[in-house]
C-alpha cells in the first residue's frame, strides 16, 4: 500500500505498477489460497457465461442462519478482465478473494465471467448477465444440500458495479428482482440481503470515448449510466425500492475523482435505498481486491469491513 500513493490516481497508469506491487504478497499465500475448493459452471447461453464458485471448509460464522453467499463482479471497463487472471501471481486472482471470504467467513463465493465488448456486449447486457447469475443461485446452488436457503450479497467494483447497479435499477429487471427480494425471510429460499459498490462510477461527467460508446450507446452515455437510470426511472414515478437491502458504497482514497462525486450523488439520488458510503484509506482503484489473502491487516481491512457488513444483514 504504501508504494500506491506515488502512482497518481489515472486508471491506465496505475494499473500494471499495482499489480506488480502485490504480486509478491498473494504468491507468498499460494498453498492457501488454492487450498479452498473451486467448482466451475456454465450459467448462461454462451461460452462466456462460466463461473467459480469457491467453497467453504466451515459453516459460516454467527449470525448467519441461511446459507451466505456472495456474487462478485470484476472491473475491466467493459474490454478486460476474467475470473481467473492467469498472467499475474500464478494465475491466484481472483481466487484470493474467493479465499478470503470462504476461509475467514464461511460464505460461498461466486466470481462470475460476463460478456465484454469483444463478445457483443452492449448495455444492458451487464444486467442481463447479473441477472442470469443469480437465476443460478436460485434454480441450482439452492438445489444442493445446505444452500436451501440463501442469503445473496452482490459485490461489484467498477464495471462490475455498473452492471449490479444495471440489474438493480433497470426495469428490464424488476420482475426478476422482486423474486428475490422481501423485508423478512418467511422460509427457505434466496433472498438478496445487501451489496457492496466497489470504486464505481454512477456517470462519467462528461467523458465521451469509443468504449463507452460502444457499449451504452451513441449517444446514451448519460441515459444509459447508472444515475441515467435513476433518473429516469424517478420521472416516470417509478423509482426502484429494494425491500430487506442495504448497499454498501465503497470509493478508495486514490481513486479518480470521478468516483467520489458520482458516488455522492447516486447516494444522494437514490432516496429509498438503505446506503452507506466509506472512503478507503490508502488504497488505489485497483489494489483492494489485490490486498486480500495477502496476511497483511491494512490491506484486508476492507474485506473484514464488508464482511461484518454481510454479517449485520444476515436474516434472522
Amino acid at each position: 500500500m504504501d508504494k500506491l500513493r506515488p502512482l497518481g490516481r489515472g486508471i491506465e497508469d496505475l494499473l500494471l505498477p499495482t499489480f506488480a506491487a502485490y504480486a509478491q504478497f498473494i504468491i507468498a499465500k499460494e498453498s492457501e489460497i488454492r487450498s479452498t475448493r473451486r467448482e466451475t459452471h456454465k450459467y448462461g447461453p454462451t461460452e462466456r457465461h462460466q463461473l467459480d464458485i469457491y467453497y467453504p471448509d466451515k459453516p459460516p460464522t454467527e449470525p448467519f442462519r441461511a446459507k451466505p453467499v456472495l456474487v462478485f463482479l470484476y472491473g475491466g471497463g467493459f474490454v478486460g478482465g476474467n475470473k481467473v487472471n492467469e498472467e499475474f501471481a500464478h494465475g491466484l486472482v481472483f481466487g484470493n478473494l474467493g479465499h478470503f471470504f470462504a476461509s475467514w467467513y464461511g460464505i460461498t463465493v461466486i466470481v462470475a465471467d460476463y460478456r465484454l465488448i469483444s463478445h457483443g456486449a452492449k448495455f444492458p447486457s451487464g444486467g442481463e448477465d447479473v441477472k442470469l447469475v443469480v437465476d443460478w443461485v436460485v434454480n441450482d446452488l439452492s438445489k444442493k444440500e445446505g444452500y436451501e436457503s440463501i442469503d445473496l450479497f452482490l459485490l461489484g467494483n467498477s464495471a462490475g458495479g455498473i452492471h449490479v447497479t444495471t440489474y438493480l435499477l433497470a426495469p428490464d429487471f424488476k420482475e426478476a428482482r422482486e423474486k428475490v427480494l422481501a423485508e423478512e425471510r418467511t422460509g427457505a429460499g434466496v433472498l438478496l440481503r445487501g451489496v457492496t459498490l466497489l470504486g464505481v462510477p454512477f456517470h462519467w461527467g462528461k467523458e465521451d470515448n469509443a468504449v463507452l460508446r460502444a457499449y451504452l450507446g451513441e449517444g446514451k452515455i448519460w441515459e444509459n449510466s447508472s444515475l441515467g437510470i435513476l433518473e429516469k426511472e424517478k420521472k416516470k414515478g417509478a423509482e426502484p425500492t429494494l425491500p430487506g437491502v442495504k448497499i454498501q458504497i465503497l470509493v478508495s482514497e486514490l481513486d479518480p475523482e470521478l468516483m467520489f462525486d458520482s458516488a455522492k450523488q447516486f447516494r444522494k439520488e437514490w432516496t429509498k435505498v438503505d446506503t452507506t458510503y466509506e472512503v478507503l484509506e490508502g488504497h488505489n482503484h485497483i489494489s483492494p481486491q489485490l490486498g486480500l489473502s495477502t496476511g497483511i491487516e491494512r490491506e484486508e481491512a476492507w474485506g473484514v469491513e464488508v464482511a461484518e457488513f454481510y454479517k449485520s444483514r444476515a436474516t434472522k
